[in-house]
């Protein structure tokens, strides 16, 4: 097998996931085969730039004694087809404030932990939103600021395994 220099680190990080039995890289591309997963939490499919993945607007109603007080929206993406930290710097730096958007998150997963951390940027010191780009490793620690998108990855990655495995997988438990 003829093999350049800078294509060894890639083979030998896939010999060892293959040596161990873990077929996580291929299951990462193949997290957009669970619709209904995503559907259930209000995700649907999401591509731009070259990267690809589910999309969802979540909606805040404040309410007081008088009715809504005020309306505004979250935007939560799960992005398992991209470049690495070229496409998160540039998803950082093109976030623009959006009006009533209050955060925009980007959760970029990763096949093996990068270390990347977390970063946040606010617009006008935060009244106008914020844009938060964050990295998950799946069965891997779970920040804070994504406890609520990165086990949705590692629900669709099981059902993506027993799918594999020939033990069903397609009902979602309500």
């Amino acid at each position: 097998m003829c093999m350049s220099i800078k294509h060894l680190p890639i083979f030998i990080l896939w010999s060892i996931i293959n040596l161990a039995g873990d077929d996580r890289l291929i299951e990462i591309s193949s997290l957009g085969q669970v619709r209904d997963l995503w559907e259930y939490w209000g995700f649907e499919p999401w591509a731009s730039a070259g990267m690809k993945g589910v999309y969802r607007r979540v909606t805040f109603v404040k309410s007081g004694m008088i009715g809504e007080v005020c309306r505004y929206y979250a935007d939560d993406y799960i992005i398992w087809s991209h470049n690495g930290r070229g496409d998160m710097r540039r998803t950082l730096e093109n976030s623009r404030p959006q009006p009533e958007l209050m955060t925009q998150r980007y959760l970029f997963v990763e096949g093996a932990d990068s270390g990347e951390k977390g970063r946040v940027k606010s617009f006008w010191l935060g009244f106008r939103g914020y844009a938060e780009v964050h990295t998950f490793t799946p069965g891997g620690k779970i920040g804070k600021r994504v406890k609520d998108l990165a086990p949705l990855v590692d629900t669709a990655l099981e059902i993506l395994r027993k799918k594999n495995s020939g033990a069903g997988g397609d009902a979602i438990e309500q």
